[in-house]
């Protein structure tokens, strides 16, 4: 699953590691969690970010907190789930990050690891998205994450993980054209090579967002990661 990610990187590198049209005004955020707004790449405005609300609300949905149920979208079976299904064709998303915290369980205590890629800092993570119209006419751009069963590495951790689209595939995840068979190749392609280091417990809380969060904890267990 993905249930909380950072996006701390300057805008420039942004711009230039998503081909913007322009440098967006970004401010780095250590701990994005479920119904924040974030930066999110739409299919039909692909050179620029604009701001959603993680939560898929679906169209129909009569309040906006719906979509706290709906931050992560199994990417098995996706395209035969009403909930999903239209915007699997019509309306998919990417959502940068420069990595993502899991918590690592063992017995009653978890341990919260942030999951990054050293050598590319700068990720997208595959989405959906849709536009919620509220009951007095405002608009509400809000998405979901696409996650996978968890590749070698990450089942250390978790059973689950985000879908990540490689820069190469980018274009391919947003274009209009992609056939239902690219798209489920995408979903299902090779993940960057990932490393993970343990965080502190400040982390734990949703409402924190500062760079204690990313503080390596005091007593690391190596053998995690």
């Amino acid at each position: 699953m993905c249930g909380r990610y950072t996006l701390k990187a300057k805008g420039i590198d942004v711009q230039r590691e998503l081909n913007l049209d322009r440098e967006p005004v970004l401010e780095p955020r250590f701990n994005i969690a479920p119904t924040q707004a974030a930066p999110i790449v739409l299919d039909t405005t692909p050179r620029e970010l604009t701001l959603a609300r993680w939560g898929f609300t679906p169209k129909w949905s009569k309040d906006v907190h719906e979509g706290a149920r709906h931050v992560n979208a199994r990417a098995e079976g996706l395209a035969e789930r009403r909930l999903f299904k239209d915007s699997l064709v019509h309306a998919r998303c990417l959502v940068p990050c420069d990595g993502f915290y899991e918590w690592k369980h063992h017995g009653k205590q978890s341990t919260p690891l942030h999951v990054h890629v050293p050598q590319h800092p700068i990720q997208t993570m595959a989405g959906l998205w849709t536009s919620w119209r509220s009951p007095d006419g405002i608009e509400v751009v809000t998405f979901t994450i696409v996650t996978r069963a968890a590749d070698e590495f990450m089942s250390r951790i978790h059973t689950r993980m985000p879908v990540f689209i490689a820069p190469e595939a980018r274009d391919a995840w947003l274009s209009k054209d992609a056939t239902p068979a690219l798209i489920d190749g995408l979903l299902h392609s090779a993940s960057p090579s990932f490393a993970a280091f343990e965080v502190a417990a400040h982390v734990n809380r949703a409402g924190v967002d500062d760079a204690r969060c990313l503080e390596p904890a005091a007593a690391v267990q190596l053998e995690l990661l």
